[in-house]
């Protein structure tokens, strides 16, 4: 079992370039979505930000006593296209507290993976990081109706890791936590970002269209600008945590 110990152990060094390349490059392909090839790029990118977000449903709903019924990551581009949904959360709430609370916890939750991914390479725990997604991941497969996606995922990652770890090759095991874990957070970094971006446009779009903001206004009576802001100020607040951290900025 020292393939365990050597993952477990392993130390990191994050390189903000590539992170932000990733990030820079999950953005590009976001905005032309609709052309072809691009598409399924986008698909395969933005998998683990929406997964992320509707964990965040999922979870905040469970904080507040609710159930969970379905999550879904779409993949399809036509479906997407069609529904203008990348994923989705089905989750039944007690209360209106419960609502307001799930609703709002999937915007959080990007944020918050990307302040405990730096938080876990600033201890040096970068497998606690990529463990915590491997637990949302099994639960995500265990509780999704379109198993799909998710089986044919775990086979590949299984199989790259049997490769790489059979022969315990600490280096090769290190630079597989390295590029997973950057790769991670710079698709977390262009979701904040990205999010930040399609909130604000959706924020003041007129007339109004129908999103979570609206929502959490009819439950709450609050404007969405309140709700906008905090979101947007929480996901600057993690970009500027990163890039200080990566000492991009003093």
């Amino acid at each position: 079992m020292n393939y365990l110990s050597n993952f477990f152990n392993t130390t990191i060094q994050l390189n903000i370039y590539i992170i932000v390349i990733v990030a820079a490059c999950y953005i590009a392909i976001h905005q032309y979505r609709h052309k072809p090839v691009l598409n399924y790029l986008d698909v395969i990118l933005n998998y683990i930000p929406v997964l992320t977000h509707e964990f965040g449903h999922v979870l905040f709903n469970k904080l507040a006593g609710g159930r969970a019924k379905d999550l879904v990551i779409v993949t399809s581009p036509r479906e997407r296209q069609q529904t203008l949904q990348q994923g989705f959360a089905i989750t039944q709430s007690r209360h209106l507290a419960g609502q307001w609370l799930t609703t709002i916890g999937g915007y959080l939750m990007p944020p918050i993976m990307l302040l405990i991914g730096l938080a876990s390479s600033h201890y040096q725990i970068p497998s606690f990081f990529i463990f915590t997604y491997l637990l949302i991941f099994i639960y995500f497969l265990i509780l999704t109706s379109r198993k799909g996606s998710p089986i044919v995922v775990i086979t590949l990652i299984s199989i790259m890791l049997y490769f790489i770890l059979k022969d315990e090759n600490i280096v090769e095991i290190q630079l597989l936590v390295t590029m997973s874990y950057q790769y991670i957070l710079g698709v977390l970094l262009g979701e904040v970002l990205q999010s930040s971006w399609t909130i604000a446009k959706l924020t003041f779009q007129r007339p109004s269209p129908q999103w979570d903001g609206s929502a959490l206004k009819e439950l709450s009576h609050v404007p969405i600008f309140i709700y906008s802001t905090i979101w947007i100020i929480f996901n600057l607040y993690a970009v500027n945590i990163l890039l200080k951290y990566t000492h991009l900025i003093n």
